[in-house]
């Protein structure tokens, strides 16, 4: 391959004379004779190739929340849910691919009075390429 250059080298390329771009001079020579790669040269050290191990973690979780009178009855996919002094809740779970459907109901103290909501929520992940970092193993870069 002729002609591709990097930053901090010289390299011979393929009809290209006297082109620069950030420190790099190409020199042509043009297509004559066989060879694709011809006059290929560093006038700077070459680059190390060590080993590195790279990983990755992500993920998601769900949180859901809200608010009803503090002694009032909820039920989050018809699991009762802890309230506070104030009548708030939290409820957090991990969020993994598939569908998670919460029917959330509030019943008031005295039965006579309810409310509801329904949630649904969906997760897709069409693409995971990733690792712990005690699954990573040595790859090779260069640097």
């Amino acid at each position: 391959m002729s002609g591709v250059g990097m930053s901090g080298m010289t390299m011979s390329g393929i009809g290209m004379s006297g082109v620069g771009m950030s420190g790099m001079t190409m020199s042509g020579i043009g297509m004559s004779g066989i060879g694709m790669m011809s006059g290929v040269g560093f006038s700077a050290s070459a680059p190390s190739i060590r080993p590195r191990q790279f990983w990755l973690v992500a993920d998601a979780e769900l949180i859901v929340y809200g608010a009803t009178e503090p002694d009032a009855v909820v039920t989050i996919g018809g699991r009762p849910v802890q309230l506070n002094s104030d009548g708030t809740f939290r409820f957090q779970m991990s969020f993994q691919d598939g569908v998670i459907d919460f029917p959330i109901f509030a019943i008031a103290a005295d039965g006579e009075q309810h409310r509801a909501v329904h949630l649904k929520f969906e997760r897709e992940t069409p693409d995971r390429h990733t690792n712990t970092k005690e699954e990573a193993i040595p790859e090779w870069v260069m640097s």
